[in-house]
């Protein structure tokens, strides 16, 4: 039998503020105290509803997390600190990425929706590595060291802080971002990984299953020709028709063998910088190396002969790679533009003046970034959303005990909604009340859930007081 321990209250953040629930708690010998209440509202283990939560990941993902907390509370008239909203982002960042290896954060769409003209279906794939700052071990030291001077002089303004995360060796890390996407833009799955290029390429085998990318008419990849990064793609998607190296560093190849030939940015050099790449363009690569092998007896000077041979061996490489006329009549895009503009959206959140991230932190910020260039974040929260429900029908009657009517069955009971204003002492009426208080809020269901709670206790919303009679 459950033993009545008394009331205790929680102070949820509500899209409608910070709201009082005081309820009833009960514990029992085997399990403990009891706690289903609070996770039949969605409060259990975070003191943030799912609205709020949301919230939090929408203004954290753009901004700093101290412009970040000023805008929601300017905007939401939500109370966060920058250090409670940092929390709340990286938190669900790690969610999002959890979600996303176990299956349940999905695309909402696969290769069949993206159709090109003639009623084909097309996919592209792309990748490439970044850059992040991150707090090395020195730096962390150094703090630890600081913190220690303050506490050895007797003060408290610094408290005892358990080491959750090792600094890294470096000021920088790697991070790897891929993605696929339509040839209209319009659908895209990026993802990112602090891991190696073998975590990589699972990522990007796991992702491609997920939008069934072999079902695809035509499916290629746009690079900036990496060499991990084709040996990962050749061995991780040998689904794929082509290969291209994107047009914009082939060119920068080009432009380097032509400016240590002729020198940088003269006449000479930017005539022949175009001469071949119209040949790359519109003949093919044969054409190009044709036109290296004319230019080759005009130079004397060895620095100019190794430009030459260099870029002689990057295209004699990539012969079937970089044969770009084929490649346009066939319809496919030969430039690389969505993923280097995800190799700039996704890790600007992370390189502002100043910042320096823990190697975990880092990874759940790209991972929420990662949610929100694809897409997601609607049908993340929607998962959570359907979480919550999922629990409230199990939890129906969190305390009853039997079917039948009992002395332990709770009973269900309004609110009154402040007195002056409406409600009814012990009727539906001050519940009525304040649920179309929160009608027009993220965290409707919320606050329904209270207002049907058993023995609660509801203060806040504009100072109004509800009760249970």
């Amino acid at each position: 039998m459950p033993k009545d321990k008394g009331l205790a209250s929680v102070n949820p953040l509500t899209v409608n503020d910070t709201i009082r629930i005081c309820r009833r708690v009960y514990w029992h010998a085997g399990e403990g105290t009891d706690t289903r209440v609070d996770r039949w509202l969605g409060i259990a283990d975070a003191s943030l509803s799912v609205g709020a939560r949301e919230l939090c990941c929408l203004v954290g993902v753009d901004n700093s997390f101290r412009k970040a907390a000023a805008r929601l509370r300017k905007l939401g008239q939500i109370a966060v600190s920058a250090e409670r909203l940092r929390t709340v982002s990286e938190s669900e960042g790690v969610a999002m990425l959890r979600a996303r290896q176990d299956g349940r954060l999905r695309p909402d769409w696969d290769a069949s929706d993206c159709t090109v003209a003639g009623g084909k279906t097309q996919v592209l794939v792309g990748g490439d590595g970044v850059m992040v700052p991150v707090v090395t071990a020195a730096e962390k030291a150094k703090r630890r060291a600081g913190r220690g001077r303050v506490r050895r002089r007797g003060t408290n303004r610094t408290r005892r802080r358990r080491c959750r995360h090792r600094g890294a060796d470096q000021g920088w890390k790697a991070f790897k971002i891929g993605q696929f996407h339509s040839a209209d833009k319009e659908r895209c799955r990026a993802f990112a990984t602090r891991g190696n290029h073998e975590e990589f390429g699972r990522q990007l085998r796991r992702e491609a299953g997920r939008i069934a990318l072999s079902k695809a008419d035509q499916k290629f990849s746009v690079t900036d020709g990496a060499e991990w990064l084709r040996r990962q793609i050749r061995a991780r998607l040998p689904m794929l028709d082509e290969m291209i190296p994107d047009f914009y560093h082939f060119a920068e190849h080009v432009g380097g063998a032509s400016a240590a030939c002729f020198g940088p940015e003269t006449a000479a050099s930017e005539t022949w910088t175009g001469k071949v790449l119209h040949a790359a363009k519109h003949t093919g690569p044969l054409t190009v190396l044709q036109e290296i092998a004319a230019t080759r007896p005009g130079v004397r000077a060895r620095h100019k002969r190794a430009a030459l041979a260099i870029l002689e061996h990057y295209i004699a490489k990539r012969m079937e790679m970089t044969d770009y006329p084929r490649f346009m009549a066939a319809g496919f895009d030969i430039g690389s533009g969505p993923t280097e503009a995800k190799c700039r959206t996704v890790p600007h959140r992370l390189k502002g003046s100043g910042m320096r991230w823990n190697l975990p932190n880092a990874e759940a910020m790209t991972a929420l970034a990662c949610t929100e260039q694809s897409n997601m974040l609607t049908t993340y929260w929607a998962l959570q959303r359907q979480q919550l429900t999922q629990c409230q029908n199990l939890w129906a009657h969190p305390f009853a005990l039997s079917g039948g009517r009992t002395e332990s069955t709770p009973v269900w009971y309004g609110f009154l909604g402040g007195g002056d204003e409406g409600g009814c002492g012990g009727g539906c009426g001050g519940g009525h009340f304040l649920e179309h208080e929160a009608a027009d809020g993220e965290d409707a269901a919320l606050i329904r859930s209270v207002v049907c709670a058993p023995f609660m206790w509801v203060a806040g919303l504009s100072g109004r007081q509800a009760r249970a009679a």
